[in-house]
């Protein structure tokens, strides 16, 4: 048979033990002492033995009372842990956050919003993955992640929500010994004929930059494809030809003598924060949410 008690009378139980003494124990748990009396002898009751030997100067607990002292104690401890536990992740003072994200944000964007945020919410896990956008998107569909910081597309899935929260324009790049290293800035036109190097197409830059030139009527030739920033930054900076990529993308081509210059008209990436439209976001995801905004305001 299962003794009934209640959390009420395993912290009056745990208190009387612990203080010896019924006064005391009263105090710290915010009841009258008669209330206090009345609650452990029900506990007694229930149990069906008495827990605590008193006299008019001590309070002493019984053989069985300090056993089951010991049990009241882990209970209320355990209770009022996941209280604080559910009442932080309410607020968004502890919880986890998973973020999926492109690697030129995980690298220059996202850092110094995740410092910030975590010296803020100390408590809150943070979980950082970075992939090309085709495997960002269905992180986030499938619901591997709470968040993901993709280019807007209009291919982006119906039952995602984003949010606008950087535009990221396009430059060029150019080996610095290259003749067109020098200038100012450089119309699309003029990509027509270079030799190039190109994004395959799993990233998020090759299908904006394909439209760009083909909307400017420029045709250049491109010599090779890769998937990765770091890759075609090296075939840019070896002199196979010259490439078109976000500002974002920049500083993870500074391991190679590069030249970035603006591009004319401005075309920028339109990055945004996709998540699940079905479902409130939970506190501590909607807070990174904020501060990923207010930072790319600044």
């Amino acid at each position: 048979m299962v003794i009934n008690l209640s959390l009420h009378h395993l912290r009056a139980i745990e208190a009387v033990q612990r203080t010896e003494s019924f006064t005391r124990a009263a105090e710290e748990i915010e009841v009258s002492q008669p209330a206090l009396s009345r609650t452990v002898a029900e506990a007694e009751r229930r149990i069906g033995t008495q827990l605590f030997e008193r006299t008019t100067r001590k309070v002493t607990a019984t053989v069985t009372g300090t056993e089951v002292a010991l049990y009241a104690a882990h209970a209320v401890r355990s209770f009022d842990s996941a209280l604080e536990r559910i009442s932080g992740f309410v607020t968004g003072s502890s919880g986890q956050v998973r973020i999926a994200c492109l690697p030129s944000l995980a690298a220059t964007g996202l850092p110094e919003v995740v410092h910030a945020f975590r010296r803020e919410f100390p408590e809150v896990e943070l979980v950082i993955r970075d992939a090309a956008q085709d495997q960002v998107v269905p992180m986030v569909t499938e619901g591997t992640v709470d968040i993901g910081l993709v280019a807007f597309t209009d291919s982006l899935p119906a039952d995602l929500a984003v949010t606008p929260f950087l535009s990221d324009p396009f430059v060029a790049i150019v080996p610095r010994g290259h003749r067109l290293a020098a200038r100012a800035s450089l119309r699309w036109e003029e990509f027509h004929g270079e030799e190039f190097v190109g994004f395959n197409s799993v990233t998020s830059i090759a299908p904006m930059v394909r439209r760009t030139l083909l909307k400017a009527a420029a045709e250049p030739h491109e010599v090779q494809t890769a998937d990765t920033i770091p890759a075609v930054g090296g075939m840019v900076a070896a002199g196979m030809g010259i490439t078109a990529v976000p500002r974002l993308v920049v500083p993870l081509m500074n391991f190679s003598d590069l030249v970035s210059i603006p591009i004319m008209p401005t075309i920028e990436r339109k990055l945004v924060i996709a998540y699940l439209s079905d479902a409130p976001l939970p506190r501590p995801v909607f807070n990174f949410k904020q501060r990923l905004i207010e930072s790319a305001a600044e």
